[in-house]
């Protein structure tokens, strides 16, 4: 059905000559603070998900490893099984960002991650212990609007006072279609960009909008990450008993 056949021909010719719209206010815009809330709204707009995903690990030379996951999120937690590969049978549990545990299937015992060894690379890929716990960038950094154009706006995060953060400094470029993150930027206290994150594949799932294909890469050596969602579910009423360390160490 034609939207401008059902408008009265009055109104329609209002619209032609622009007088309909000439005493409407213009659109506010929004703050920096209020498009980093959307965009981790629209982050999170589930009550679970469960993401069987492939992760691929391309080293300079080339080199290419693979991985399956699966990824059960509820709030703030997260449990991830590596169901193929090298790795097969580890498993993580995120509780928050201060309490990070990996379960070691070659050793059947439960480690917890040290705050120092959080920034440490993941089975060797581009993410590490604080990519996989980070679930609000708003809790720790401040945001400004640097720029926008058509299509997105882009935000500079920086941290808050006595913050810990495993950034110096991180930019988003958000879309202005649907609030999700396109891409993001991190930056060491130097200023110098050490990992990025290109998003692509826009895919509904469950009518959740979400990027398919997620890169990650190191702008100064070429290492990437490629992770590709082949299934996604939400609100499926995960039991809060799945994300405890007593489930990661008997669960198996």
């Amino acid at each position: 059905m034609n939207c401008r056949g059902s408008l009265p021909a009055a109104a329609l010719a209002l619209l032609a000559s622009g007088a309909a719209s000439a005493d409407a206010p213009p659109a506010a815009k929004l703050s920096a603070v209020e498009i980093l809330q959307k965009m981790e709204a629209t982050n999170n707009s589930y009550s679970d998900q469960t993401l069987n995903e492939e992760l691929n690990v391309i080293d300079v030379d080339g080199t290419r490893r693979s991985y399956d996951l699966t990824v059960r999120q509820k709030g703030g937690k997260r449990f991830v099984d590596f169901t193929s590969g090298e790795q097969k049978g580890m498993s993580i549990l995120v509780e928050d960002r201060d309490s990070v545990y990996v379960y070691l299937p070659g050793f059947k015992k439960v480690r917890r991650v040290a705050a120092n060894n959080m920034s440490q690379s993941m089975v060797g890929s581009d993410l590490n212990s604080d990519d996989m716990a980070t679930v609000s960038w708003a809790q720790s950094y401040d945001a400004t609007l640097d720029k926008e154009d058509d299509t997105s706006w882009w935000l500079t995060l920086t941290p808050r006072v006595g913050a810990k953060t495993a950034y110096a400094k991180v930019v988003h470029r958000v879309d202005k279609a649907n609030f999700l993150e396109m891409e993001t930027h991190y930056f060491d206290k130097s200023g110098q960009e050490i990992k990025r994150l290109m998003c692509s594949n826009p895919t509904s799932y469950d009518g959740i909008m979400r990027y398919k294909t997620a890169v990650f890469s190191d702008p100064r050596t070429g290492h990437r990450t490629e992770l590709e969602t082949k299934s996604a579910k939400y609100n499926q009423g995960l039991s809060d008993d799945l994300f405890t360390v007593r489930q990661l160490q008997w669960g198996k």
